[in-house]
């Protein structure tokens, strides 16, 4: 992940992410592509907002890597609320691209298995291009409330919630919802049927 955008959660998230410099720890590193970062920062949103309001125990992270194609996100502490948001971001990352954030799928790539969009299909995370910055925050809309609220709706069972997020949805004209995260416009559409089922209210 290119340097701003790690500097850029580290610095939202100091809690999450703290370093004891004096022990001779080495600065947290994301080992992983640009792509992934809405969904890291979404995760770390949804933990620290329900750390803070509820007073659950401070969820230490240890390391944030790609491995087999899929995000890993290595913890201590941390509460069951906590592992579920984990669970869900580690069960949508096989269907975002690494180096984007566009839907993807699972490849092999140089004998490595990697998660890419058909546009980047033989793109390592070393050649792809940056992902947009703009007076330092990436315009990408967060994803924390839209995680939280599909939770919500499967009981904290991440990878259910995983799967209505990747599969395709009658009540949005047949499409997956996880294409429609990438704007504001389409994250309330989610967010608007995700609130009807909650009622019972079959669109």
């Amino acid at each position: 992940m290119q340097e701003s955008l790690d500097a850029l959660l580290r610095a939202r998230y100091p809690d999450i992410f703290s370093v004891n410099s004096s022990a001779g720890q080495r600065i947290f590193r994301f080992e992983c592509g640009d792509g992934w970062f809405p969904l890291i920062d979404g995760t770390c949103e949804l933990i620290q907002h329900d750390i803070e309001t509820n007073g659950t125990q401070q969820f230490l992270a240890v390391q944030v890597k790609e491995k087999f194609g899929g995000l890993r996100f290595y913890y201590r502490q941390g509460c069951d609320y906590a592992a579920a948001a984990v669970d869900l971001v580690e069960s949508l990352s096989p269907y975002v691209c690494e180096i984007c954030g566009a839907l993807g799928k699972t490849v092999s790539l140089f004998g490595w298995m990697q998660t890419r969009c058909p546009a980047h299909e033989s793109t390592t995370v070393y050649e792809g291009a940056p992902l947009t910055l703009e007076n330092n925050v990436l315009l990408v809309p967060p994803m924390g409330e839209l995680l939280g609220a599909v939770l919500a709706l499967f009981a904290l069972d991440g990878q259910a919630a995983a799967r209505w997020l990747t599969e395709p949805a009658p009540a949005l004209a047949h499409t997956i919802p996880l294409t429609l995260v990438g704007t504001l416009g389409g994250q309330r559409q989610i967010l608007t049927l995700i609130a009807q089922l909650e009622h019972g209210v079959i669109p």
